[in-house]
């Protein structure tokens, strides 16, 4: 009979878990109206339109040069100037932020993934596969993210595809260390407890209860990330590393006004004033996502 009642207590939902975390309607209408989310789409979502209706735009195309109107400075025919071939910097910029985006959010999908599998298994069952995965991670953050990545993409080679896997690299043991944490802090829980209680298979809890109950920090993680990662692809496409001409990239735009900066400032301001707003709208993104899902904030 005890044994019955302990089971049965075990099986009440009442103060069980908490509350998981997932996106619906009041989570989102909560983005909507909070401030920092506000600001992110107001700076964010203007690059993003004129990035993807680009091809439709009366605009040069990105490889086009023109000696006769090199070096011109912002106008009407061309908003952002030229550059010492006479192409049209401001298409040159859209198609370099098609490019950073890419490399931005596919590095943060990848630390996610990556983040979540291997961070839920090294802290849900500890023992050797903490222990292993673990002393990876700890070589990989022995290095600072920028000198990894360059270590990385000198091994694999420039281009977009090693550009990318170079920085998640760098950024997915960041990712296991803090869902590991996230896993150690969430599986002594009461509900944990009660759930082994009446012998519920782990991958069932993992699945269940531990990752649901992760995806908060790990989303206000992946947006830094995402802006951290086209920091660094622009770094390195300026170091003459990541995203080769005459494929144009924010950073070797950049780089490509270096020598002009006097006489042509425009070149090499603009893309980086680009840069800066999508790295700043992405920052506030990340506050906006955390408040969101945060019941403390949203009080």
């Amino acid at each position: 009979m005890e044994q019955d009642a302990v089971v049965s207590a075990a099986r009440q939902p009442v103060a069980a878990a908490p509350p998981r975390t997932r996106i619906q309607l009041p989570y989102l209408r909560f983005l909507y109206v909070n401030k920092n989310a506000k600001w992110a789409m107001i700076i964010l979502l203007p690059i993003l339109l004129l990035t993807f209706l680009a091809p439709v735009l009366p605009l040069p195309a990105p490889l086009v040069s023109n000696i006769r109107v090199s070096l011109n400075p912002p106008s009407l025919d061309h908003p952002f100037g030229t550059d010492k071939l006479g192409r049209d910097v401001l298409s040159r910029t859209l198609s370099g932020i098609q490019v950073s985006l890419l490399v931005g959010f596919t590095v943060a999908l990848i630390a996610l993934v990556f983040g979540i599998v291997l961070g839920t298994i090294s802290g849900f069952f500890g023992k050797a596969a903490d222990r292993i995965i673990m002393g990876v991670v700890d070589i990989f953050l022995a290095f600072p993210s920028l000198l990894l990545a360059i270590g990385l993409v000198a091994i694999l080679g420039a281009g977009t595809v090693p550009v990318i896997c170079a920085i998640a690299l760098a950024d997915v043991p960041r990712f296991i260390r803090l869902q590991r944490s996230l896993v150690l802090s969430l599986k002594s829980r009461t509900f944990i407890d009660a759930a082994r209680t009446v012998q519920a298979p782990q991958l069932w809890l993992m699945a269940k209860h531990i990752v649901p109950n992760t995806i908060a920090p790990l989303l206000v993680a992946a947006s830094i990330a995402a802006a951290n990662a086209i920091l660094i692809e622009a770094s390195l496409s300026f170091l003459g590393l990541g995203i080769l001409p005459p494929e144009p990239s924010l950073g070797n735009i950049i780089k490509d006004g270096q020598m002009y900066l006097q006489q042509a400032w425009w070149i090499s301001t603009l893309p980086g004033v680009v840069i800066l707003l999508i790295a700043i709208s992405l920052h506030f993104l990340s506050d906006g996502i955390r408040e969101a899902l945060d019941p403390r904030a949203r009080k």
